[in-house]
């Protein structure tokens, strides 16, 4: 039945999204240039990701009926995460691109959010390209952001 596979692929797709938003399609971290200020930003975005990707771990993966409450709870973590970053104050280019990032991030995972209660799972799959267009864990790499640049681990 077409329904029960698209709603397994977004089953699928959504247990991935925490990983997107938070890492992207990254994986270990690049190095800071060392200054105060980009120290500061470097360990309160580091402590902010850590924090994020605990949250979206604890998560885990939704059943069809939790899809909704996912992607609400997933949308908070991250508008959460992107304001700390950004009261952080980005020096350098590389941590504002990750904090600019962030943003775009956000209205993405609102539509995601809207066509959940909307049970649109299409729709939920295919804007979920627009999140891996955003490169977030590229970008934490290119800010030296090790804990933003790793994919939480799912904790069921």
């Amino acid at each position: 039945m077409k329904t029960k596979l698209g709603s397994l692929a977004t089953l699928l797709l959504l247990s991935a999204v925490g990983a997107l938003l938070v890492a992207g399609c990254g994986g270990g971290g690049g190095s800071s240039s060392g200054s105060s200020s980009d120290d500061s930003f470097a360990s309160g975005a580091e402590a902010a990701c850590a924090s994020a990707n605990k949250q979206i771990a604890a998560l885990g993966t939704p059943q069809q009926e939790q899809v909704t409450e996912y992607m609400e709870k997933t949308e908070a973590v991250i508008e959460k995460l992107h304001g700390e970053v950004a009261a952080l104050g980005a020096s350098g280019a590389a941590e504002s691109a990750y904090t600019e990032g962030l943003k775009k991030a956000i209205p993405v995972l609102t539509a995601m959010t809207n066509a959940a209660r909307s049970e649109n799972f299409d729709a939920v799959r295919e804007l979920s390209a627009g999140l891996v267009e955003i490169h977030l864990g590229e970008l934490a790499e290119a800010a030296g952001l090790k804990s933003c640049a790793e994919v939480p681990v799912s904790e069921s």
